[in-house]
């Protein structure tokens, strides 16, 4: 995908909190999407870093507008892997985008939405022990 990598910096806000209810809780970033150009709406390995921490995360992102659970602004959203989980709302989180996954699809129904997390989880872990093997460590 030509757009990547992609780079988005922006302050942690709440979200609908069905990433942590499906057990992959997600840090949300709200953005414009008429604000710049933007690679296509769907799911991606990324590369996920906090403001004064100097330790990356391979995170697995969603862009575009979550249409299992519809409703609200579009959002970035980051499970980020092998972070320990505390709440990050008002950080500043860096994403860097990587590596497409697949688009963004409506599942008919939330267990079959955490199933395929899950499956996003094992692609984003391969394709960083490929090209970014260090960050796999603990994960």
């Amino acid at each position: 995908m030509e757009q990547l990598p992609f780079e988005l910096t922006g302050q942690v806000v709440p979200g609908k909190q069905l990433g942590t209810k499906l057990g992959f809780p997600t840090a949300n970033i709200a953005y414009d999407p008429q604000s710049r150009q933007w690679p296509v709406e769907g799911v991606y390995v990324g590369i996920a870093s906090l403001a004064g921490d100097s330790r990356r995360y391979v995170a697995i992102l969603n862009q575009g507008r979550h249409p299992t659970a519809p409703g609200g602004m579009p959002t970035v959203e980051a499970h980020l892997l092998g972070y320990p989980q505390r709440p990050l709302y008002g950080e500043r989180l860096t994403l860097t985008y990587r590596a497409f996954l697949r688009p963004e699809v409506t599942f008919p129904s939330l267990d079959a939405l955490r199933e395929q997390l899950a499956q996003d989880r094992l692609n984003a872990l391969q394709w960083a022990s490929e090209h970014e093997p260090h960050l796999t460590e603990g994960v």
